[in-house]
């Protein structure tokens, strides 16, 4: 007689059946793992180094970039560019400026840029006096993070810098795209004004000044303008007058030589309502010489003496 071959399984009663197949499964599992080995647990540090930036913690954000650093270049992996910058930015917190800016650079080397860096990039700069870089940092964050909350900012001091590179072009675009508080602070106003007399744009010069005096009533530089800008005009009216009338002495010419004196009288009057304001800031002698000829012109031989003694040459 054949017997048909069975498991050995199907002998057993249920119970020990059942039993004995949990063992058999659970052994085929375990040895399943063991082959495998017990995983490792993922580090992230370049996480770890955002969190602790986060909470202000900068020592730690660094070590956690450096050790972010190091092990991607022992495991051969791509180090990201904003490590650098960041690793930076936390060396700027800690006042670590030189570490700070030689972190940027390396980010820079790798192409990476961002609002925050290069605006500590800027402040940097600034601080060691190196002109050229600030402005090569202040025109680069001008022309690609125009939009970012510190470009107002960043815009208002690439504007001051044209002041020291004498970059006229430059400074006309930038005043053109001021903000309307910027334009009509006394800061901003001098700057372009002496832009403006620099090159020899009198009437806007005229209205600059205007502006200045609007801003503080004691601006040196407005009221320096205005009170040679009068004086000059009554003075020159005067000599061409007084020239006029000693060529040819008849009394038409004489009647056009008294209403010239008045006119020149006008603007000698506007020259003191700000020579006079100059005067009682600071007593010096270019003032001196401007008082005391309004007064000879005037015939006010006292007044103008007095002026005279503070004169030396």
């Amino acid at each position: 007689m054949k017997h048909k071959s069975k498991s050995f399984f199907l002998f057993l009663p249920p119970k020990i059946y059942s039993m004995k197949q949990t063992i058999f499964f659970s052994l085929i599992i375990s040895l399943f793992l063991a082959s495998c080995g017990t995983p490792k647990l993922m580090v992230h540090h370049d996480q770890l180094a955002m969190q602790s930036a986060d909470s202000g913690n900068y020592k730690q954000a660094i070590a956690e970039w450096e050790t972010y650093i190091n092990t991607q270049k022992t495991n051969g992996d791509t180090i990201l560019p904003k490590a650098y910058a960041e690793m930076g930015k936390a060396y700027f917190h800690l006042k670590n400026y030189p570490k700070a800016e030689a972190s940027f650079d390396m980010a820079r080397d790798n192409s990476y840029a961002d609002p925050e860096m290069y605006a500590m990039m800027q402040q940097r700069y600034q601080s060691i006096n190196n002109l050229s870089k600030e402005i090569t940092v202040l025109e680069y964050y001008r022309e690609h993070f125009s939009q970012e909350k510190d470009s107002s900012m960043m815009r208002n001091r690439l504007f001051e810098t044209s002041l020291e590179s004498e970059n006229w072009t430059q400074a006309e675009e930038i005043w053109a795209q001021m903000d309307e508080d910027s334009k009509n602070s006394e800061k901003y106003l001098e700057i372009y004004f002496v832009m403006n007399k620099d090159l020899e744009n009198k009437d806007k010069c005229d209205e600059i000044a205007q502006q200045l005096l609007k801003v503080n009533s004691n601006n040196i530089m407005g009221l320096n303008w205005l009170a040679k800008k009068y004086y000059y005009l009554g003075e020159n009216r005067y000599q061409s007058a007084i020239k006029a009338y000693n060529k040819k002495k008849t009394s038409k010419n004489y009647k056009i030589l008294l209403k010239e004196l008045d006119k020149s009288t006008a603007d000698y009057k506007k020259s003191l309502t700000y020579l006079n304001v100059l005067w009682k800031i600071d007593s010096k002698e270019k003032y001196a010489i401007y008082l005391a000829n309004i007064y000879a012109r005037f015939d006010d031989k006292k007044k103008s003496q007095y002026y005279k003694q503070f004169i030396t040459h």
